[in-house]
């Protein structure tokens, strides 16, 4: 999809080389305390001696700034600086570290300076460099360059540089290379949409007569399946990325709920066909096949890690609705949701090892978070509002969710450790439900 996006240039334009992770900061994202990393965006600078910016057509060059900017603002350990924090002004003097003033960056305790370097292109915007340092040691962190066509491929030069720039530091970059499936309220009717983290590229994905609800990616980003609800029944949706179709199919019973992906690529889902709903593995021809769970209560939402071996499900075969793992090799069931009176919406985390869902607190529902090996329960999100259905990022570390805290429901971003929620833009609507899935 990028490709068709613009034309990237693989080779780094930088003679410097990168230097290695015993020589460059890195920040441990996973760990119990994060660090925090003061990030300054350079303005874009004329890679010739002679000439200026305003060869370049548009607004390209301070475009790509300020995206690169808002991206990184997005993440919870950078610490944006301003031009008005560093001291003698914000020029660099340069954009390569041998023409760079770096000193007056450290006197700023900038941790980490990004530069653009810009030189015009028959028949296009322009090529860019783009670099970031870090400022102490003065070695180069990553070095970038791209041929950009048109202006419209400015966020997705943005989005590359930064998902190198997270990875570089955290050793992830997934947030940059990844969408949110959602779900939009238009009139009498629910469509699914899709942007990326950051709200970006925002897409209609169904334009159906009815109600769609539920969305969760596969576990390669490649298919999304819903529940769709026409005037008469609940149908299953399966949308495919690459060719852009959709299909709807009609399974036994009268109500579906909660469709889910595997690791091998088949869906679970709830289905009353016996009287109360029991998670079921549909074939590939979306025909039911065996049972995933079956009790005498009611069994939905589930959820699976990376490795396939562990279900996360809601039952209230207990009493009230509460969160329960299944490993789905030795068939071991246990509850996991030890507090509250109404647990519900689980997300495992790829990795297998945390399970985040929605407790009702005080009439409202709030995050709270279980760590599997340890039983250890905490409350991620406060506030006004509720907050439900969250949903993991593919790197583990961030919490997509719907809330309620500002009004009609909106998209939320936090991390696994509760970080300030943060308002994902996905124009006028209610928006609930998100599903998070790789590019």
């Amino acid at each position: 999809m990028i490709k068709k996006l613009f034309l990237l240039l693989c080779a780094l334009l930088v003679c410097v080389a990168p230097a290695s992770a015993a020589d460059v900061l890195n920040i441990d994202i996973y760990g119990p305390g994060q660090s925090r990393v003061n990030l300054f965006v350079a303005d874009p600078l004329s890679k010739e001696s002679v000439g200026s910016l305003g060869a370049i057509a548009g607004n390209s060059p301070v475009d790509l700034q300020q995206r690169i900017h808002a991206n990184c603002a997005f993440l919870p350990f950078f610490n944006m600086l301003s031009a008005r924090d560093i001291v003698g002004g914000p020029s660099a003097g340069g954009y390569v570290a041998q023409n760079m003033d770096f000193n007056k960056f450290q006197l700023s305790r900038a941790d980490v300076i990004v530069t653009a370097a810009w030189a015009p292109r028959p028949g296009g915007v322009g090529e860019v460099e783009l670099r970031a340092y870090e400022v102490y040691t003065k070695r180069l962190i990553v070095g970038k360059g791209y041929s950009v066509a048109t202006e419209q491929q400015v966020p997705e030069v943005a989005a590359r540089f930064c998902a190198d720039l997270m990875e570089a530091l955290t050793g992830q970059g997934d947030f940059f290379r990844s969408n949110i499936a959602f779900v939009k309220k238009e009139g009498q009717r629910k469509q699914i949409y899709m942007a990326t983290a950051q709200g970006l590229n925002l897409q209609k994905v169904t334009n159906l007569d009815g109600i769609c609800v539920s969305p969760a990616w596969s576990h390669d980003g490649q298919k999304l399946v819903f529940v769709y609800l026409d005037k008469k029944h609940h149908n299953m949706g399966v949308w495919d990325r690459q060719s852009r179709s959709l299909q709807t199919k009609r399974l036994p019973g009268n109500t579906l709920i909660a469709p889910a992906f595997t690791k091998s690529g088949s869906v679970a889902i709830s289905l009353d066909m016996r009287g109360n709903p029991e998670i079921y593995e549909l074939k590939s021809d979306f025909t039911v096949g065996r049972a995933l769970e079956e009790n005498w209560g009611i069994d939905i939402s589930p959820d699976f890690d990376r490795s396939g071996q562990k279900m996360v499900f809601v039952s209230n075969r207990l009493g009230n609705p509460h969160v329960f793992l299944k490993n789905l090799g030795s068939g071991e069931v246990k509850r996991i949701s030890l507090t509250g009176k109404y647990n519900t919406g689980p997300s495992i985390s790829p990795d297998g090892s945390q399970v985040v869902f929605a407790q009702m607190v005080n009439g409202i529902h709030k995050l709270f978070l279980v760590d599997l090996a340890t039983g250890r329960e905490r409350q991620l999100t406060f506030g006004a509002g509720s907050d439900e259905d969250p949903t993991w990022s593919p790197d583990g570390y961030f919490i997509a969710f719907a809330s309620s805290r500002s009004g009609p429901s909106q998209i939320y971003l936090t991390t696994k450790h509760g970080d300030e929620p943060i308002l994902i833009p996905t124009g006028p609507g209610e928006a609930t439900s998100p599903a998070w899935g790789k590019l």
